[in-house]
């Protein structure tokens, strides 16, 4: 079983569900982390989707403006099988603010501009409230794994959404496109991971490698164990790609792991990619379980780029509904 996209944990999972039965057990809300200021040439559409890929909105939002595809933005991609609001940007200089009827699979809720347009990963966090049925599990076990991930964090990869029908296999094929390497390079970071879980080293940064501080992306160098033990810093790993401001060792280190995986090497290589370090411990915030029988209800605030089904994974066996 390939590590990418089921990954080991610290610990055993507490029992099975089923998750996405229907649309409304999965909704997804962008916090986007500032208010369009109501001027500028970029029109903000908020807008809740269903059914629909955040890139196909895109794309019929352009149409209703008579705009290029490349005109409108969004800061990140969000669940098709699920009810998702979020933010679109549209540059369109003016001062009008149009109207746009509701379609079969989205509807705007609202509409502003901003001075600016919308990048990727500009959104602060997200917010889920999701819903499991048929459970089989036992309500305390549930409940003293939820309180442990909670206390604990757990390994933060890139859950299956990234990996999508056959993205990675389109990758290892030969596949070039976007959405393929993005999947390979989630894929290495996955399999990495993974081995330092089953070898109990994932909280333990490498020598000389750098923690991230807690809600940004600042290095601290010189953190200890005991500041990753109280949450005062999160061990990082790179991304494949550059390897800058790393001490010699750790660079050499990161090295030999990414030649552990050839086939992954193979395919990422000949695209130039941007460093980035991912942090390895997802901590849930504001996150709350309720049990009702055979089905409950999790609520979490993620950080931008964490996925909420690899919180899933840590606590109960999921089964996608739509997968069949």
């Amino acid at each position: 079983m390939d590590k990418a996209r089921y990954p080991s944990f610290p610990w055993p999972v507490s029992g099975r569900a089923i998750l996405k039965a229907q649309p409304s057990d999965f909704v997804v809300t962008e916090e986007l982390g500032f208010e369009p200021s109501g001027r500028g040439e970029h029109l903000f559409f908020w807008i809740e989707k269903t059914r629909i890929s955040t890139h196909e909105v895109a794309t019929e939002l352009a149409d209703w403006l008579n705009l290029p595809r490349r005109a409108v933005s969004y800061s990140g991609r969000k669940d098709k099988h699920a009810v998702c609001r979020q933010w679109f940007s549209a540059h369109r200089p003016g001062i009008d603010r149009p109207r746009i009827p509701e379609q079969p699979h989205w509807r705007v809720i609202e509409v502003s501009r901003n001075t600016r347009h919308l990048k990727v990963g500009t959104h602060r966090a997200n917010q889920f409230d999701v819903r499991l049925g048929v459970v089989q599990a036992d309500p305390d076990r549930l409940r003293a794994g939820f309180d442990r991930l909670l206390e604990l964090g757990c390994p933060n990869y890139f859950g299956r959404q990234r990996f999508g029908f056959d993205n990675l296999e389109r990758a290892l094929r030969g596949g070039e496109d976007e959405m393929a390497l993005a999947a390979a390079r989630a894929a290495l970071f996955n399999r990495m991971l993974s081995s330092r879980v089953e070898q109990n080293t994932w909280l333990a940064p490498v020598a000389g490698d750098p923690c991230l501080r807690p809600g940004g992306n600042g290095w601290l160098m010189d953190a200890t164990e005991g500041m990753i033990a109280q949450g005062a810093a999160d061990p990082s790993m790179p991304l494949f790609g550059p390897l800058p401001g790393l001490a010699a060792s750790a660079a050499e280190h990161w090295r030999q792991e990414f030649a552990a995986h050839p086939d992954l090497v193979r395919v990422l290589e000949p695209t130039s990619w941007q460093p980035h370090r991912r942090r390895v411990r997802l901590m849930p915030q504001h996150a709350a379980l309720e049990i009702h029988g055979e089905q409950i209800r999790i609520q979490a605030t993620l950080p931008t780029g964490a996925f909420m089904t690899t919180v899933l994974d840590g606590l109960i066996e999921t089964h996608d509904a739509n997968s069949d």
